[in-house]
């Protein structure tokens, strides 16, 4: 007998190694970073450039397109379907504050992992990274544990399934 993950779970995950990354940006804002760039950090840098665009940025849209409007379209009428609302708002408008910081620290990683000086902002990337694990608890602790509930007696294995392809195929030399 195999047993479905359920659909919240892959998101759950999948900050797992998002978090993982940001302690990285953590550990490189903390780097006396010298001229020339060691091979380490520029490779270090490569990552997190690929990683964001293509983990975080694809992450946030697949729960705003995908995850959040099934929530949505199964949430009860009434307190459910309301607190499912709030919930999604705050969690779109921390995708995009979040969004909004990465590009403070996006210019010096581009020069990092073209091996060109630069040196990290190491409050920007500090900060990057404690919003991001406050925001990733918020939504492990609040709204996965709601939309769970929501989409408890609904048919959503397929949800569960496509997202958990997905984040197979696309793992990247980013998920260290």
């Amino acid at each position: 007998m195999t047993t479905s993950t359920p659909p919240t779970d892959d998101f759950s995950q999948c900050h797992i190694r998002i978090l993982q990354n940001f302690e990285q940006l953590r550990a490189l804002g903390k780097v006396d970073i010298t001229n020339p760039v060691a091979t380490d950090i520029q490779a270090s840098a490569k990552k997190l450039l690929t990683f964001y665009h293509e983990v975080v940025l694809n992450h946030h849209h697949e729960e705003e397109q995908e995850l959040f409007n099934i929530v949505m379209d199964c949430a009860s009428p009434g307190e459910e379907l309301h607190a499912a609302s709030r919930m999604i708002k705050r969690l779109t408008d921390e995708h995009r504050a979040l969004e909004q910081q990465w590009k403070n620290i996006e210019a010096p990683l581009k020069k990092l992992a073209q091996g060109r000086f630069a040196q990290m902002n190491n409050a920007a990337a500090t900060a990057l990274a404690d919003s991001y694990l406050l925001h990733a608890k918020y939504e492990e602790s609040h709204f996965l544990p709601l939309a769970a509930t929501i989409l408890k007696n609904t048919d959503l294995e397929s949800l569960g399934l496509s997202l958990h392809t997905r984040h197979n195929i696309h793992q990247t030399a980013g998920y260290m």
